[in-house]
């Protein structure tokens, strides 16, 4: 969710980086309309194709999974230790701006409200407006240790489904990963973040939507701020993608990073288990690649409201007063595992 490629100028869904101030209007709307500079659309025949179970595709074949959550706490309780929670409207560290750098309107807190366990396997995390405030949850795992193996992949997904408001003008979930040299110490809010690092750090956004209109988008930030590789603040990325059913029922949304070969490398993004875009190292060249790519992450779940990207695709500002208080994510599952 940073700022990616949707977002305002600077970290697309980079709104926990923060830097840019998310409007980036015109770009984003040039990015959610059409694929990304340098985009590649892939399909991938031999992938599971599992439509709607929300299951863990991408083939199964010699992973080895090294982190998961399956959400199995009482109805009410916080999300696990596994999880750290985000709270007001931007990191503290060096040059981390307010309103996460995106323009969002919410107010991050730990309050059951925002982010609970429902007692049946789900973890949900619900935008409320309240006296004309909006607040809402947004985690990140502890852990910072994800990354491909030289000569190996990373796979991350999750089993999700998408907040289905009446009215849902600015409404921004995201599941996404940033560069472990991200965090100064600690994390999340309660440590020290190095924002200025964005987007060399490198930011893999694996699933975003806005103003509910039941798509998704996939992107690469890298590189520099503006322009640079990934062309930000727009970053490398899918376009927004139709996604059927996906406010509906729980859908695997999946990368993989591939480092098979470490002199071609590339990301391939999948909606249960169908592969729909693939970024590579030839895109954006070595140095960018290595600097974004090559290292451990961290993994983030959130509903934004408002910012760049829902303004720009709708043309508007948002939240509206027609924006629907309470709608939630659901996430069933997030699994993370190496070959």
């Amino acid at each position: 969710m940073s700022g990616n490629w949707s977002r305002p100028a600077q970290p697309a869904r980079a709104r926990q980086s923060g830097y840019a101030t998310r409007t980036r209007l015109a770009a984003a709307v040039a990015a959610l309309t059409a694929a990304t500079v340098g985009c590649t659309a892939v399909t991938d025949a031999s992938a599971s194709t599992a439509s709607g179970s929300g299951a863990i595709a991408v083939g199964n074949a010699g992973w080895r999974t090294i982190f998961s959550d399956h959400f199995t706490g009482r109805a009410g309780s916080r999300a696990d230790s596994k999880w750290t929670y985000d709270t007001g409207t931007g990191y503290n560290g060096s040059g981390c701006p307010a309103e996460w750098g995106t323009g969002e309107v919410e107010s991050g807190t730990t309050a059951a409200a925002n982010v609970h366990q429902d007692g049946h396997g789900h973890l949900l995390i619900r935008p409320v407006r309240s006296g004309g405030r909006w607040t809402s949850g947004r985690i990140e795992t502890v852990s910072a240790k994800f990354a491909a193996p030289v000569g190996g992949e990373l796979r991350v997904t999750a089993s999700i489904r998408q907040p289905a408001p009446a009215g849902g003008l600015g409404y921004w979930p995201a599941f996404w990963m940033l560069g472990a040299g991200f965090r100064a110490s600690g994390a999340g809010t309660s440590g020290t973040m190095n924002c200025a690092k964005w987007p060399s750090v490198g930011e893999i956004d694996i699933m975003e939507d806005v103003n509910a209109l039941t798509q998704l988008a996939g992107t690469l930030h890298c590189g520099t701020y503006p322009g640079g590789s990934c062309n930000e603040g727009t970053g490398l990325g899918s376009g927004l993608q139709p996604c059927a059913g996906c406010q509906i029922g729980y859908h695997a949304y999946s990368v993989v990073v591939n480092r098979t070969n470490t002199s071609s490398e590339s990301i391939t993004w999948y909606l249960d288990g169908r592969a729909y875009f693939t970024a590579s190292e030839n895109q954006v060249g070595a140095a960018a690649w290595k600097a974004a790519v090559d290292h451990e992450f961290f993994l983030i779940l959130d509903v934004a409201i408002g910012g760049g990207f829902p303004d720009a695709v709708c043309g508007c500002t948002t939240p509206t007063t027609s924006t629907t208080s309470g709608a939630a994510i659901g996430v069933q599952s997030v699994t993370v595992s190496v070959r």
